[in-house]
């Protein structure tokens, strides 16, 4: 019965890659509790002191182009 209960394993990050130029912003590997792994692309609001999702991808060049423009010019969203 204790398995019913147990608490889901957390994502675990294994990879970041993080830019700071206009804006800060990372990709991060994230392994997720069913074998799965994800690229989240972040970036980081000053004003709250957290990361703030943006997109996910499985491609790692997309997750670190991506990561790097939007450290760049914060002002543009990527698709």
């Amino acid at each position: 019965m204790r398995t019913l209960f147990a608490k889901p394993a957390a994502p675990v990050t294994s990879d970041a890659v993080i830019f700071n130029y206009q804006q800060p912003a990372r990709a991060r590997l994230v392994a997720l509790g069913t074998g799965k792994k994800l690229w989240l692309v972040e970036t980081f609001d000053p004003l709250h002191k957290v990361w703030v999702w943006q997109q996910e991808t499985s491609d790692m060049e997309q997750a670190v182009d991506d990561a790097r423009r939007l450290s760049l010019f914060p002002g543009v969203r990527v698709a």
